[in-house]
């Protein structure tokens, strides 16, 4: 994801709330942004493009490619449990 460098905490803040593991981030001083890689479980990620529009004022953008499969933490698998 892409968003401008006031922006970053928040995003990082937001996105390990949501499991991820930042593997990189790349500044852009004459663009004033930082591109961030992560890898977020799919989970996370469906209400993301409204999350990120919130920590970052409307200003930061994503996109996403499928890296593969790992199994859920234990307390991921109980919520998703029929009750």
């Amino acid at each position: 994801m892409t968003v401008p460098a006031e922006h970053v905490g928040p995003v990082l803040g937001d996105l390990a709330g949501r499991r991820a593991r930042v593997t990189g981030s790349v500044a852009d001083p004459t663009r004033e942004e930082t591109t961030v890689h992560a890898e977020v479980p799919e989970r996370e990620l469906i209400e993301y493009p409204r999350a990120l529009r919130s920590v970052s004022h409307g200003t930061g953008r994503f996109t996403r490619r499928p890296l593969g499969h790992e199994p859920a933490p234990a307390a991921v698998v109980a919520d998703l449990q029929p009750a």
